[in-house]
């Protein structure tokens, strides 16, 4: 079995839930870098393929060697390119866009959402889980159509991450500073006792504190916690 980092585990958690009911569609890696996520998913049956992209040809090897060592070869594909270009989408399919900036996974999002339309992305689940701008993030997917299914959160060597799964509605919708910033169903999570949540939450707390000087955003999030938490 394909050991896993525990941010890549926790990511592979949201996919294994994505993939519950998939009776159709592949698993996507977008900026896969060694292929591991690919080869747990098809380890576990949770598709019948697997697709990973990469910008740079070292990252695509990596990943292709991981693949066909694994046996994987003849049910998955390993393309060079830039996001989800030249990788059109079927109903069914689930994305991941793991390790990388808000900013990022918004332009390749937004592409992609051109390039394939409504009627696609309307069957396509979205497992991401971004470095840094969360904020961006969830606004940018409340803003565009997007419902927020589940989030998670964890701790791997020193560093808090976070991951979002969600689907396309196709209705705009605004969500608060505060749950750009904190998360809409981490906030859910939060206030039904998840204890996971309540420390990722502190260190939220403690980083936003200095962050709040520049960023009005944020300064709005934090005011919107103290006064929702009582404080």
């Amino acid at each position: 079995m394909q050991e896993l980092t525990v941010r890549l585990e926790m990511v592979f958690e949201q996919v294994k839930k994505a993939r519950k009911d998939a009776v159709s569609g592949r698993v996507i890696d977008v900026g896969s870098d060694h292929g591991y996520l690919a080869v747990r998913c098809l380890e576990e049956g949770l598709a019948g393929s697997a697709v990973c992209t990469e910008i740079h040809k070292g990252p695509a090897q990596r990943s292709q060697d991981a693949l066909v060592e694994a046996g994987f070869g003849d049910i998955s594909g390993v393309y060079i390119t830039d996001g989800l270009k030249g990788v059109p989408l079927i109903a069914g399919d689930t994305v991941v866009i793991a390790g990388m900036g808000g900013l990022n996974i918004v332009d390749i999002i937004t592409r992609a959402l051109k390039d394939n339309g409504y009627h696609v992305f309307e069957n396509v689940t979205f497992v991401l889980q971004p470095q840094k701008s969360n904020d961006i993030v969830r606004k940018y997917l409340s803003k565009a159509g997007f419902v927020f299914v589940d989030e998670a959160v964890c701790y791997d060597r020193d560093i808090f991450y976070n991951c979002m799964r969600v689907v396309f509605k196709g209705i705009s919708t605004t969500i608060t500073d505060e749950e750009a910033c904190y998360g809409p169903v981490l906030l859910k999570k939060y206030n039904s006792g998840d204890k996971a949540v309540a420390e990722y939450f502190d260190h939220l707390n403690e980083v936003f504190e200095v962050r709040q000087r520049s960023n009005p955003t944020v300064k709005a999030a934090l005011e919107e916690r103290k006064k929702n938490a009582g404080q």
